[in-house]
């Protein structure tokens, strides 16, 4: 995944960096060195690419049940 890819997918899910840390699984910091150009893991580019695919835009009331029910 590409630093293109990284940000359409963040503003296509509408979600923060710190939204897509959580989601993913990442320190706070990851986000915005994808964001920058540095390599995205594959797992968590499939995750990304999946996410956007399923079009997983949600409130943030509904985003934090879902965050909270990954762990």
């Amino acid at each position: 995944m590409t630093r293109s890819e990284y940000r359409n997918a963040r503003e296509t899910l509408g979600w923060t960096d710190p939204q897509m840390a959580k989601v993913l699984g990442l320190s706070r910091r990851s986000p915005y060195r994808y964001a920058e150009g540095a390599t995205i893991p594959e797992p968590s580019a499939r995750l990304l690419r999946l996410l956007v695919e399923l079009r997983l835009t949600t409130s943030q009331r509904k985003f934090s049940e879902i965050v909270n029910r990954l762990g």
